[in-house]
């Protein structure tokens, strides 16, 4: 490594440790304004809270049924996932595995679907869930949101494709066939990606705002990210609110980050072998 290579690393290693910096600083900052009263943190922005007040959790739960939104997005996440899963695995599968005509075709067609964000088509989506009678319920979004597997299959796409050609000819030998082939003996070798697929979609799908705000429109099945800005629009007045459902929000997605980190990492280098 040259010196300018050294430099470049090193600008590009101090400019990481600022912006984790400045993301840790903003977490805590959250969290410990969670545990102080409204009148607390307009007094004195940056103290540390004097004992452990519970009552902003309390009133997410207790008057604002907090639980709702909670339990909205878990559903929408834990199908949306499932189906992400299913669909992603078998199109990759496909892709790298079969030879046709449009193959290469099919595969920048997913590529591209990585450029452009589904919020250019929301017009045409729009009209065909409400053709489906699908406005203001839960399956709209988890549809749209199961059909953004451009990244999953991506990913998953070279993996399958660089598989030895052994494996899938001992399986048709051992009498497998081409459904028990993928189920039984590819799809249990891609899961390191998959685990990591399902960690990384698991964050879009539950910080997801967008969608939500567009096909969601009874308060019944809303989630966490439209019940936070109803607390940011009277900052002022609710600022309390909105750092504790903040800190709801972020726990169970930092817990799967903090535990299943090392995943993360092994299925990125598992999808980056060839050969």
């Amino acid at each position: 490594m040259n010196k300018h290579q050294g430099f470049m690393a090193l600008v590009i290693k101090g400019l990481m440790w600022i912006y984790s910096l400045i993301t840790f600083s903003i977490l805590i900052y959250m969290i410990y304004n969670s545990f102080r009263t409204r009148q607390d943190i307009l007094s004195n922005t940056f103290g540390m809270p004097e004992k452990l007040n519970l009552n902003n959790f309390k009133k997410l739960f207790v008057n604002d049924h907090f639980y709702r939104y909670f339990l909205n997005s878990t559903v929408i996440l834990v199908i949306s996932l499932i189906l992400i899963t299913l669909l992603s695995s078998m199109t990759a599968y496909g892709i790298g595995r079969y030879k046709f005509k449009f193959r290469k075709f099919t595969r920048i067609y997913f590529l591209i679907g990585l450029m452009f964000p589904v919020q250019l088509g929301i017009v045409p989506i729009f009209l065909l869930m409400k053709s489906l009678n699908l406005i203001d319920s839960h399956a709209s979004v988890i549809l749209i949101l199961s059909a953004g597997i451009s990244m999953p299959v991506f990913m998953l796409t070279d993996f399958f494709a660089n598989l030895p050609n052994e494996i899938y000819e001992a399986a048709i030998i051992d009498g497998a066939g081409e459904w028990k082939t993928f189920y039984k003996i590819m799809f249990p070798m891609a899961k390191p990606i998959v685990f990591s697929i399902c960690i990384i979609m698991s964050v879009q799908v539950w910080n997801q705002f967008f969608m939500p705000l567009i096909f969601l429109q009874s308060e019944a099945y809303k989630t966490i990210p439209l019940i936070i800005v109803k607390y940011t629009k009277n900052l002022l007045s609710t600022m309390d609110l909105a750092m504790a459902a903040s800190v709801l929000s972020t726990v169970p997605i930092l817990i799967i980050f903090v535990i299943f980190s090392e995943r993360i990492l092994e299925g990125v280098a598992t999808g980056g072998v060839k050969g």
